[in-house]
């Protein structure tokens, strides 16, 4: 089974048509799961327009959503020490959101892979089909 954790930008994208998420991944398969952050779904709740909100619910109700677990909080502090030693500052969102995929075993599909040093699976740019 392959999980997939998307990103706020992702499903932004996917929302007003810009571009599918199922472009990144290919076409749904039964087996596969989808998911988000709560971070990631208060994002998309913050960005929707009036006129978006019945597909937007639609589409983060079919979503499995990830709480931030004390898990995933020590994983996403645990980032930004280990990153700032390096001079490097990230943001607590991306690091809990990254925390989210390190804990749920879950590839990260972002159009932002530079905000995600810290992982090693994410996907950031579509298919070539």
């Amino acid at each position: 089974m392959k999980t997939y954790l998307l990103d706020s930008d992702i499903l932004i994208d996917h929302l007003r048509r810009k571009r599918s998420f199922i472009d990144y991944l290919g076409e749904p398969d039964p087996m596969t799961v989808y998911g988000c952050s709560v971070i990631v779904f208060a994002e998309v709740l913050a960005g929707m327009r009036p006129s978006e909100e019945k597909v937007t619910r639609e589409l983060l109700e079919s979503l499995v959503l990830w709480p931030v677990t004390s898990d995933i909080a020590e994983k996403g502090a645990g980032f930004i020490r280990h990153y700032r030693h390096r001079g490097i500052t990230l943001a607590l969102d991306d690091c809990l959101i990254a925390g989210t995929a390190s804990v749920a075993k879950a590839v990260l599909v972002t159009r932002n892979a530079k905000d995600y040093p810290m992982l090693d699976d994410v996907i950031s740019k579509p298919r070539l089909s």
